[in-house]
């Protein structure tokens, strides 16, 4: 009994740290006012929710881009800091409002977790185009020991 738990405890500590993200080039912590807010906060919980584990809550931040930035921009800069880490699904530009990527740490029991959410306004003309004219946002949530 005493040794199943002294590998359950270390298996549990095995799991780590969040992994810190430093956000690219450009991005601001301060968000600019807007029609926006809700579909961003709703996509902040949602990154939230889905890394939030046994091992404890993630971290996410949700950052403002310079309107130019790209996907293939953010996506290789953040793939950049998580040299080794296996890259989970298919990660394409889609040309949605949304994309999403996600990393997987590569070890054994409890691999950390790292997901980005870019969000880009509506083509102009479009039906929602009047929300959010000219913002594109990006979160990074990154989660201690995450199975998914």
């Amino acid at each position: 009994m005493l040794a199943a738990a002294a590998v359950a405890g270390v298996r549990w500590m095995a799991a780590g740290e969040p992994v810190p993200i430093a956000a690219p080039t450009g991005a601001s912590t301060v968000l600019p006012e807007g029609g926006y807010t809700v579909v961003v906060d709703n996509r902040t919980s949602e990154v939230f929710t889905d890394l939030r584990n046994d091992r404890g809550v993630p971290e996410v931040e949700t950052y403002a881009m310079p309107p130019a930035t790209t996907w293939d921009q953010v996506r290789s800069g953040i793939a950049g800091q998580l040299g080794g880490w296996k890259q989970v699904g298919d990660c394409a530009d889609t040309g949605e409002r949304r994309v999403t990527c996600s990393w997987s740490e590569p070890t054994r029991w409890w691999p950390r977790l790292v997901r980005i959410v870019f969000l880009r306004p509506a083509e102009p003309g479009g039906a929602n185009s009047y929300v959010w004219p000219d913002s594109t946002f990006l979160v990074i949530g990154s989660a201690r020991g995450a199975n998914r």
